[in-house]
């Protein structure tokens, strides 16, 4: 009964790891669209350095007068006039503004895209190579974490039905 938890919990486990790196790529796409749209409005430029925010008011400090100003005012700054606005071009019907995802990297055979990898151990040494008959006779001695492991192992790499099927009697 436990080690059918820790079977089902390690496989829930492997699940939330794929969802968060793709909830994790999905976000991060997110964001860098919000950016491009900034920029492509005129606000952050790829040059400018990034300037934090103000700092928000101390409680009860929003609520006092501004100091006085010094007794000579600044210097007004020089005029300068400013560059002649150019005339919106008319963009085109079809031309289609959207952003466009243009290529994703991923490792070779990643079949949704890049994605949280989660790496599981041999249950012992050896074992990636062993025959399924050997695997089986091993396993007779085996405790109920080292069955849920070589179950996690042996469906996450060679997927043996005979090793499987020897797991899940014995942990029943």
């Amino acid at each position: 009964m436990k080690t059918d938890l820790l079977v089902r919990a390690a496989g829930l486990s492997l699940d939330a790891a794929k969802r968060a790196g793709s909830l994790a790529l999905s976000a991060t796409r997110h964001v860098a669209d919000e950016v491009q749209k900034r920029r492509s409005r005129g606000g952050e430029h790829p040059d400018e350095p990034y300037a934090p925010p103000p700092p928000a008011p101390e409680p009860g400090e929003a609520s006092r007068p501004p100091r006085a100003a010094a007794a000579t005012p600044p210097a007004p700054a020089p005029v300068r006039e400013a560059p002649p606005v150019p005339e919106p071009a008319q963009t085109p019907e079809h031309v289609d503004r959207e952003a466009v995802v243009v290529a994703e990297f991923a490792d070779a055979g990643a079949e949704d895209g890049p994605h949280a990898e989660v790496h599981v151990e041999e249950p012992w040494d050896g074992y990636g190579e062993m025959h399924a008959k050997d695997v089986v006779a091993r396993l007779a001695d085996a405790g109920p974490a080292t069955l849920a492991v070589a179950r996690l192992y042996e469906t996450t790499h060679r997927n043996r039905l005979t090793v499987l099927a020897e797991i899940d009697r014995r942990l029943e």
